[in-house]
């Protein structure tokens, strides 16, 4: 009669090909049993503990070397059944079982629970061959999960070392399952093996290689950055429960998943550098090193700088074109010490390029925290912030020392700053010596001689002594803010006397302003336009204005009086136009000819920079017919 052993073990043979039986021992065997739960397995890693009394929070703040995380996993490496079939089994002896695993993942306990429920199936099914079954019922507990959602922590509790083994061994059983299909190209539309495509991570959708890095490679090239997307249509319109959402969500690929897909890294990383160049300029919050030949953007923990291995890139910025939120492990550490340091210098920038360290605010060189400063463009600032700062100009001093903004309400004007502990004269802001801080208000001579109790009740008192107020940086910002009030009420003035000259003479057109160069303009004017009504006098003010418009040189009023004299007898003038001098005597047409040549040597001088040797002189008695009439 057959061993019922040998039967068994043949039936299970053919069931699982992978059973490897020992030739030695020929009822001792071994089965490699996957673990792919139907859900992901939660897993949390925790960091080492040091001593059995120390807990995890406190490995945790101690500087433990990894933090505790949770890591929801698909694949497992697999349990080991070790099988013994003893000689009175079925009969009289359950079999004898081992089960192990790889990396250790699964707790002892788990185990021996496993294995003491190989008896309690041999009893419940009457002594009887029952090695399948028992398979059968540890497949079902790995695809259950080993039910460590029902525990009372939730989820798998690992020591953080396991957490880079586990998860590598579940991305490469992922991809030789991936690699084993057949996949429809989105884009070619053509059969592909798994070996041969690329699946996206974020959202499941299969093309081969070819065609992404063909589109993206294009892409880069041409600066679409917000190309360089998942290609199925549908990508991002559907939310979590299959409904289709009102916009789309446009997220950008990750360069890790590039650098899987086979595209270079100098690709890459321009990929990078354009989408972070992208949102620095686009957040109105990035602030530009003041330097002209630099221009660089600030540091910020917002825009880490990239790094060199591309894999650990961390796109700290979440919004509808960006990457997702970083993982926990890529996550920056938010130390206590750097937040303090944000906070007690939010105001200081440090260019990552050329390192200049300045103040965001003034754009000057970094200059302390209580220095006080404005902005360099006053039109950025709010109502509010322009409140603030005319108020700080006005109702205070600045310290000698640290340049703290100080105000007095009552007392003398001996001040000591509460920031840097600096002894100063309200008035001019002069330092004062600790040991004698009044011997600068009793010293004769001094800006401020016996001026210690002026402003007593502070800057809404009474006036300063003779009317001499403040000295120092506080009078400048005094007569800087008069000076701007001024110009202010001058070009109000301007601006109300034009207004009042259009309501008054709405018929006088203004006059024409003429952009035109000179030399330009002087050659394109045409002298045979002139007529003889145009030296009669204007008879009213609309033929005033008409004049001013048609002539593009308007003439300066002539002279008159003793000086006048002396020039018509110098040039043997009697009289006015006409009385004896050559331009009364010709025609019309010869004045004409002798301006045109006129004209045409000064402009040749002029180009060859030698105007200044043209003397009117020369001209003779007539040069009064060669000044251009108004028009």
């Amino acid at each position: 009669m057959e061993d019922e052993r040998i039967e068994e073990l043949g039936s299970l043979t053919a069931i699982f090909p992978e059973l490897i039986i020992d030739p030695t021992k020929p009822f001792t065997a071994t089965l490699e049993l996957p673990i792919t739960p139907t859900t992901p397995l939660l897993a949390r890693f925790m960091p080492t503990v040091a001593s059995p009394t120390e807990t995890y929070a406190d490995a945790a703040t101690n500087g433990a070397a990894h933090i505790e995380k949770d890591v929801r996993l698909t694949q497992l490496p697999p349990l080991t059944l070790h099988l013994d079939l003893p000689e009175a089994y079925p009969n009289d002896a359950p079999p004898q079982v081992k089960l192990t695993t790889q990396h250790d993942w699964l707790p002892k306990e788990k185990l021996a629970g496993l294995e003491v429920e190989v008896a309690t199936l041999w009893e419940e099914y009457g002594h009887c061959q029952i090695l399948f079954s028992y398979i059968d019922y540890v497949q079902q507990a790995a695809e259950r999960g080993f039910d460590f959602h029902q525990s009372s922590d939730g989820c798998l509790i690992l020591p953080a070392e396991q957490e880079s083994k586990l998860v590598a061994f579940a991305i490469q059983k992922e991809q030789e399952t991936f690699n084993k299909g057949t996949y429809d190209c989105g884009i070619c539309l053509e059969p592909k093996k798994g070996s041969a495509c690329y699946r996206m991570k974020r959202c499941g959708h299969v093309f081969c290689r070819l065609c992404l890095q063909d589109f993206y490679n294009n892409a880069i090239t041409e600066g679409n950055v917000t190309g360089v997307a998942c290609l199925d249509p549908d990508c991002g319109a559907l939310d979590a429960d299959g409904r289709r959402m009102r916009v789309k969500k446009h997220r950008l690929v990750h360069p890790r998943e590039l650098l899987a897909m086979g595209i270079e890294e100098s690709t890459v990383r321009r990929y990078v550098e354009m989408k972070r160049k992208k949102k620095l300029e686009s957040d109105k919050t990035t602030v530009y090193c003041p330097r002209t030949w630099c221009n660089g953007p600030a540091k910020s923990d917002k825009y880490p700088p990239i790094p060199a291995d591309l894999t650990t890139y961390v796109d700290n910025e979440i919004s509808d074109d960006s990457d997702d939120a970083p993982d926990n492990n890529d996550a920056p550490a938010n130390s206590q010490d750097s937040k303090k340091a944000i906070d007690l210098a939010d105001r200081l920038a440090v260019c990552e390029k050329c390192q200049l360290a300045f103040c965001r605010v003034c754009y000057h060189g970094w200059h302390g925290q209580y220095v006080r400063c404005y902005p360099r463009n006053p039109d950025e600032l709010s109502a509010e912030e322009r409140a603030s700062y005319d108020y700080i100009a006005k109702h205070t001093s600045p310290c000698s020392y640290c340049n703290a903004p100080t105000s007095k309400t009552h007392g003398c004007n001996h001040m000591h700053c509460t920031q840097c502990s600096t002894h100063f004269c309200y008035l001019c802001g002069f330092y004062l010596d600790p040991q004698n801080p009044y011997l600068h208000f009793n010293t004769a001579g001094t800006t401020c001689y016996q001026r210690l109790w002026e402003l007593e009740e502070g800057d809404d008192g009474q006036a300063p002594r003779d009317g001499q107020g403040f000295l120092g940086p506080r009078h400048w910002e005094q007569e800087a803010a008069e000076a701007d009030a001024a110009e202010a009420e001058a070009a109000a003035a301007q601006a109300q006397a034009e207004e009042n000259n259009r309501i008054l003479f709405p018929d006088v057109p203004e006059p024409p302003h003429n952009d035109m160069p000179i030399m330009v303009a002087m050659a394109q004017f045409d002298w045979l336009d002139l007529t003889d009504e145009e030296d009669e006098p204007p008879r009213n003010a609309r033929q005033r204005g008409a004049r001013r418009q048609r002539n593009a040189f308007p003439q300066n009023a002539p002279a008159r009086g003793g000086a006048q004299a002396v020039r018509n007898h110098e040039r043997g003038r009697g009289g006015g136009r006409g009385r004896g001098g050559q331009a009364g005597g010709g025609n019309r047409q010869d004045l004409e000819q002798r301006r045109q040549a006129e004209l045409q040597r000064f402009l040749a001088l002029a180009e060859r920079d030698e105007e200044e040797g043209w003397d009117s002189d020369e001209l003779g008695n007539d040069d009064e017919d060669f000044i251009i009439p108004r028009r």
